[in-house]
């Protein structure tokens, strides 16, 4: 019986409460650097795969976050960049929940420059979702991506997140949201980066986003975001020691808490 309640209570907190997140963990919500150039790095490019094209060397990377504070929804994502000639691929694996109760996704993507002032990119995700002894669903969702530099200094970007209205197989084929975003970066200085971001799911009212990004030292950066419907703000510090980049992050909810994530990037030493 604590089991199916606590499915019954996982379920009901990450479709209701969360409907704008319910495929999207902290790792997806955009961060100041998603709208940029020169603050990209591995945790934008899963936000928006065209920046998959300005990841220099192989990159790798590990997160983990606790939804609330709450176990059962955890969620912990691996990732991998290649680059290649004019762009690169990305790999991208993830699963949230506990033993009773599963999600994951499994996302393959690609992202490549055209010209000096634009790069699309496009992702294929095998989403799933499983409870054991009763029953499981999946979808196949597509992600598709660009990102335009209109002077060094500033930067726009959308993504459509399974913009054919893809549905999970084997649960009353229940929909997966379309999720539509815009985004806006200035770099007003060298060290300071300022985004904006608004998203559009289907049936949910828009949600805007404010942030920054400014690098205290090569070493130490230091972040900030506040979300408006579900109402979250964010902060970060990045700590960049040689090839390895660690993110200390939470986002507090004002009904539900707080949201604790690290992850941890690794990048292959650049060959100069």
């Amino acid at each position: 019986m604590k089991k199916i309640i606590a499915t019954i209570v996982c379920t009901m907190c990450t479709a209701a409460i969360c409907a704008q997140l319910v495929w999207l963990a902290v790792d997806k919500q955009p961060f100041a650097g998603t709208y940029s150039r020169n603050f990209q790095q591995l945790l934008t490019a899963l936000q928006n795969q065209a920046a998959l094209s300005y990841v220099p060397v192989v990159t790798a990377g590990a997160g983990t976050e606790r939804r609330f504070m709450l176990k059962e929804i955890s969620t912990h994502t691996l990732a991998v960049a290649l680059p290649v000639r004019h762009g690169g691929f990305g790999l991208h694996l993830q699963q949230s929940g506990y033993t009773d109760y599963r999600r994951q996704t499994i996302g393959l993507a690609y992202g490549r420059t055209l010209g000096d002032r634009f790069s699309i990119g496009m992702q294929v995700n095998y989403l799933s979702r499983i409870i054991p002894q009763y029953t499981s669903a999946h979808a196949l969702v597509f992600e598709l991506s660009c990102l335009m530099h209109l002077t060094p200094q500033l930067h726009i970007g959308m993504q459509a997140f399974n913009p054919a209205g893809s549905e999970l197989q084997r649960l009353d084929n229940e929909k997966v949201p379309s999720i539509y975003r815009a985004g806006l970066g200035y770099e007003v200085t060298p060290t300071f980066l300022l985004s904006a971001a608004v998203t559009q799911e289907t049936g949910t009212s828009t949600a805007t986003k404010i942030m920054c990004e400014y690098r205290i030292i090569k070493q130490l950066s230091l972040q900030l975001g506040i979300c408006t419907d579900p109402q979250l703000s964010n902060a970060a510090i990045g700590i960049t020691l040689r090839q390895l980049y660690i993110l200390l992050s939470s986002s507090y909810h004002p009904q539900l808490g707080i949201t604790p994530a690290t992850a941890i990037v690794w990048q292959l030493k650049q060959q100069h």
